[in-house]
Order: C-alpha cells, then sequence, then structure tokens
C-alpha cells in the first residue's frame, strides 16, 4: 500500500499552465484535457496534444504523502483543500477526495 500521485505542471498553449495530481504523466495529461473540455469542449484530443507546451514535475506541499485515517480507514494526505477541508488519497489509488477535517486522524 502506497500513494501512487505525484503533481505535474502541465502547460497548454493558449491556456497556461496548471497542476493536477496524477499517477504519471500520461494521466496528468487527461486531467488537463478534461480540465480544458469542461472549460471549453471545442478542442479535440488531436489538437489538446499539438497544444501541450510542456509537462513538468511539481514540487508537493509539505507533507504530502503522509498516512492519516479517514473515517477509520488507511489514506495519505494530500494537501489542505481551504476551510475546514482535506484533500487524501485511498492507497493504490489515483483518485483525489476531499473530507472534513474532523474525519481525518493523523497517524504517528
Amino acid at each position: 500500500m502506497s500513494c501512487i500521485l505525484k503533481r505535474y505542471t502541465v502547460g497548454v498553449v493558449g491556456y497556461g499552465d496548471a497542476q493536477f495530481y496524477a499517477k504519471d504523466k500520461n494521466q496528468a495529461r487527461m486531467r488537463a484535457f478534461n480540465a480544458i473540455q469542461s472549460a471549453k469542449d471545442a478542442v479535440n484530443f488531436k489538437r489538446f496534444l499539438k497544444m501541450v507546451s510542456f509537462i513538468n514535475d511539481a514540487p508537493v506541499p509539505e507533507g504530502f504523502g503522509r498516512s492519516i485515517l479517514v473515517s477509520g480507514k488507511p489514506a495519505f494526505w494530500i494537501e489542505n483543500a481551504g476551510g475546514n477541508s482535506v484533500r487524501f488519497a485511498w492507497p493504490d489509488d489515483a483518485t483525489v477526495l476531499i473530507s472534513h477535517e474532523l474525519d481525518v486522524e493523523m497517524v504517528a
């Protein structure tokens, strides 16, 4: 059981740079494509691939990947999500979820 996520910066011509948590660069590219699709669905995937200028590793927040319990189940801390929320991931899963901080317990 491990945290398989990394943080990537994806640069897209005409849209700028954005950061995504993903298991690899290919998944980061797809998350960037999906983000653009939700903003403007006129970009097809072939055109999008030509628009991607770079995909680089990005620094992660302090404490990234530390073990936590969410509702009593083992998970990994990703980052604060603002307010009273925490972003986390289940072991061996590339999906980033959000939970209230009262449902999260730090593991020593």
